[in-house]
C-alpha cells in the first residue's frame, strides 16, 4: 500500500483511521512486514485484538514512508496497596493476564497493574475501572500521583510493531 501524501517527506507518518476494516488492518500489517503469523500464538494477542484497540481508540496506528508500522497507547501504572483493620499492608500485583481464547499470560509489571485508557477516559475513572477489572475492588479511596513517562520497544503481546506506551 502507497501512502502518496508521505512518500517524499522522510521521517513523516500517517495515522491510520480509528475504523479500520480486517482486510485493510491486514494489508498495512503485511506492507509493514509484520509477521502476522507470530499473532494468537504464545504471548501474542491476535489480530481481532489489535484491529479491536484501533477501532475502539485504545491504540493508535502509524507508518512512516517506508511502510514502517508503529502503535501508540496511553496507559496508566497503578501501585495498589491494602491495608487491613489490623494495620497490616500488603502490595496488591496483577500476576496474569487471561484471554478470551482461554490462554494466560504471566505478566511481571514495573507497578501492581497497568491498563490502557479509553478516549476520552479521565485518570480517577481509569484508576477506578482498572482496579474493578484486574484485582475485582470496586470499592477504594485512592490517592496518587500522577506522573508521566514514555515507554518504546517491540512488545511480545504485538510482534514486530513497535510500540510507544506514554
Amino acid at each position: 500500500m502507497i501512502y502518496p501524501e508521505i512518500a517524499d517527506t522522510p521521517n513523516e507518518r500517517v495515522t491510520l483511521p480509528s475504523e479500520l476494516t480486517l482486510d485493510q488492518l491486514l494489508n498495512v500489517l503485511s506492507d509493514g512486514k509484520i509477521p502476522i503469523d507470530e499473532y494468537g500464538k504464545g504471548n501474542a494477542k491476535t489480530i481481532h485484538h489489535l484491529l479491536s484497540e484501533v477501532n475502539e481508540g485504545e491504540a493508535v496506528i502509524t507508518i512512516d514512508n517506508h511502510g514502517t508500522v508503529y502503535r501508540e497507547v496511553n496507559v496508566l501504572w497503578v501501585e495498589v496497596l491494602c491495608e487491613l483493620s489490623d494495620g497490616s499492608v500488603y502490595h496488591l500485583q496483577e500476576d496474569r493476564q487471561e484471554f478470551k481464547d482461554g490462554r494466560t499470560k504471566r505478566r511481571q509489571l514495573d507497578s501492581s497493574i497497568g491498563e490502557k485508557l479509553k478516549p476520552s477516559e479521565n485518570t480517577e475513572d481509569a484508576v477506578q475501572r482498572a482496579l474493578s477489572e484486574e484485582l475485582g475492588i470496586d470499592n477504594s479511596q485512592s490517592l496518587y500521583n500522577i506522573g508521566y513517562s514514555e515507554r518504546t520497544f517491540i512488545p511480545d503481546a504485538f510482534p514486530g510493531i513497535e510500540s510507544t506506551y506514554k
